[in-house]
């Protein structure tokens, strides 16, 4: 059922930042930036999505053992290595794999990180179903799972109430450079991608939008569109 104007107007407002292809060190810049501002209230709540360049990236509780090539080796390949403060352990990015980090403030929200982790799961189970694609929940493992094969991963991190990182949703990258890693920690896991469920290749813009209507309806927001210009004026303007 479409809901009426009056009752999309009534929500709340959060912005909708699409910052393309950004290195993974520069967007947690950013996030940091935009939840300082968000806690302080000079911010509304954000929905950052973008893409990375190939990434790997350890949470909190991971273990290096789980990265499966020495990191000068990783660097030889042209793909770079952080340390997140998100939970979870190793997780690979690249293009063509949607990212989508919410700076929420959840301190009203009841429930708070289950049931926010709950939350994103369902954005990315809508956008899977939207292009007819019956994705799974695994209780041990947050996260989407076709088939047993990986298509999306959740990591968060809280921090005075305001959430940050969020979801990454395989659309159509290169899925043989997944190998690096032992998936979310798990041996011989491997990953599936939108793409090669449908067996062709898919537009990442469409992707974006869907995922945006997606996340709209489960977290009832009306998202506004601004640029990483934007954003980055945000900041500035904070700063001075």
């Amino acid at each position: 059922m479409r809901m009426s104007t009056v009752g999309i107007e009534q929500m709340p407002r959060a912005l909708l930042g699409r910052l393309g292809l950004i290195p993974y060190d520069q967007a947690m810049v950013l996030e940091e930036e935009l939840r300082q501002l968000r806690y302080e209230g000079s911010l509304p709540d954000a929905v950052l999505i973008m893409e990375h360049p190939p990434t790997v990236t350890l949470g909190r509780f991971g273990s290096p053992d789980h990265i499966l090539l020495p990191l000068a080796e990783l660097a030889r390949q042209g793909i770079a290595f952080a340390h997140s403060k998100r939970g979870g352990d190793a997780t690979f990015h690249a293009p063509g794999q949607l990212v989508l980090h919410a700076v929420m403030d959840l301190r009203r929200r009841e429930g708070i990180l289950r049931g926010f982790v709950t939350d994103l799961e369902e954005v990315a189970l809508r956008l899977l179903a939207d292009y007819g694609i019956m994705a799974e929940r695994w209780s041990e493992h947050p996260g989407l799972w076709v088939g047993g094969q990986q298509i999306g991963a959740i990591g968060l991190h809280l921090s005075h109430g305001i959430s940050a990182h969020g979801l990454a949703i395989n659309v159509d990258p290169d899925l043989t450079s997944f190998g690096v890693i032992n998936l979310c920690g798990l041996p011989g896991q491997e990953a599936t991608s939108i793409a090669r469920e449908l067996g062709h290749h898919v537009h990442v813009k469409q992707a974006i939008c869907r995922l945006a209507e997606a996340f709209a309806g489960v977290f009832r927001v009306r998202l506004t569109p601004v640029s990483r210009a934007y954003l980055n004026g945000c900041v500035a303007e904070a700063t001075v």
